[in-house]
């Protein structure tokens, strides 16, 4: 006999309003087993603990899972705190006696912190499509021996086609914002000190079902769409072979994405334009130390900008700057560098934003003399859940910098730019 599940969507940001592509995702994987499952989305409610009270008292649930999407996001100037607005509906649940697991990339972040603020039961790391169905069964059998299981260890149901579109109320989600994101891979296998994903596995779908999934939403008048992967090129034969695929399907599609500074080769830039991708993201750090951990160097982006400008894809850079013990000739040079080549627009991010269990946090933890530079007060008892930021370079020094060239601009100073790409 099936579970009663209930998904819960509490992600109630509208700037712009996501679609939660990785609880469609999940969704989709339990398909095939014998569950009723039923979804909750509060992104455009009201009343949301209102409305999750109604819900509860209309059918009994076995366990309710919430998606916890960001923490908060991820913006110092105009910065949100999402996690107090959420735990008021995880407690209307524990309430009754419901069993709460946790997931998504927010949680994913710090699930340790994030399962005791909310006083969660369980939670899943990582990816959640083939890991769940296995915590169900533990579940079910009373044999769940852990509060948290690690999806990374299990990766992706790459044998689904997934068909999208039924399960979120999509008119409203393209009535502010007109582009729908999908997925080709899990994980990243940069080395980035201050990133929560650095360094983990990587796990691939299967090219003709990301195709059909693809062909399924085309099919039904969705033609805008950007790529959620941490960065397409993990894996630069994947990506070229994805390339081809999507050419010889000849949807009527264009799309964005982000890319790593490596690997890649003319073709990658040649394919994806023919795929109509029209525009690509890069995130850097202007410390060359950062880009010695991850291989690339100013040469790799002159020929990522050379084949951008050659294939007529826009290209736009994302530069963190200020990390601890980066001198401000470091910074000078990327901008000397940027202003000589020119891709579409650069952004330059001053703040790094700190998650704990991350090298960046260690090294601020060891540090006395880099404490000063945080937006608050250090403790021993900081866990860096309720946000806080690095600041290595004060506003007013950069933008001296960078004040005769239109090229450039400080990030978050818009709060709608960037949250689209934050998974």
């Amino acid at each position: 006999m099936g579970l009663n599940i209930l998904f819960v969507n509490p992600n109630r940001f509208k700037n712009p309003p996501v679609i939660p592509i990785g609880l469609e995702y999940l969704v989709s994987a339990l398909g095939k087993y014998n569950h009723n499952v039923d979804i909750l989305d509060l992104c455009f409610s009201e009343s949301p603990e209102k409305e999750l009270k109604e819900t509860l008292f209309k059918k009994s649930y076995d366990l309710v899972g919430f998606t916890i999407r960001n923490i908060d996001s991820l913006d110092y100037y105009h910065n949100e705190f999402f996690l107090p607005s959420i735990k008021p509906l995880i407690q209307c649940v524990k309430a009754r006696s419901i069993p709460v697991v946790l997931g998504g990339s927010g949680f994913s972040a710090m699930p340790n912190e994030i399962l005791e603020y909310f006083d969660g039961d369980y939670g899943i790391l990582g990816p959640g499509e083939a890991i769940f169905p296995h915590f169900l069964e533990l579940f079910q059998s009373q044999k769940l021996s852990e509060k948290i299981y690690n999806g990374w260890e299990y990766g992706l149901k790459d044998d689904l086609i997934h068909l999208r579109g039924s399960k979120f109320n999509y008119i409203k989600y393209l009535n502010e914002n007109e582009i729908i994101g999908f997925e080709t891979h899990k994980g990243c296998l940069g080395q980035c000190p201050y990133c929560i994903k650095s360094g983990s596995k990587a796990w691939y779908k299967r090219i003709p079902y990301i195709i059909e999934e693809l062909r399924y939403l085309v099919d039904q008048g969705y033609v805008h769409f950007q790529l959620c992967d941490d960065e397409f090129n993990s894996k630069l034969s994947f990506s070229i072979d994805f390339c081809r695929a999507l050419i010889k399907a000849d949807l009527p599609l264009k799309w964005k994405l982000s890319i790593k500074p490596i690997p890649y080769n003319e073709d990658l830039f040649r394919l994806l334009d023919k795929t109509n991708a029209y525009n690509i993201g890069i995130d850097i750090a202007s410390d060359k130390r950062i880009q010695k951990l991850n291989a690339y160097s100013y040469s790799d982006l002159e020929n990522i900008i050379e084949y951008c400008r050659k294939y007529q894809i826009e290209l736009e850079i994302n530069v963190l700057v200020g990390y601890p013990h980066e001198t401000l000739e470091s910074v000078k040079n990327m901008i000397n560098f940027f202003t000589i080549h020119r891709p579409k627009c650069v952004t330059i991010d001053i703040f790094y934003r700190i998650y704990n269990h991350t090298v960046l946090a260690d090294l601020i933890k060891k540090d006395a003399s880099l404490q000063k530079n945080l937006i608050k007060p250090f403790s021993e008892e900081l866990t860096f859940l309720e946000p806080v930021f690095y600041n290595g370079f004060s506003q007013n020094v950069i933008e001296e910098l960078i004040s005769k060239e239109d090229l450039f601009k400080i990030a978050w100073l818009n709060p709608e730019e960037n949250y689209q790409q934050t998974k």
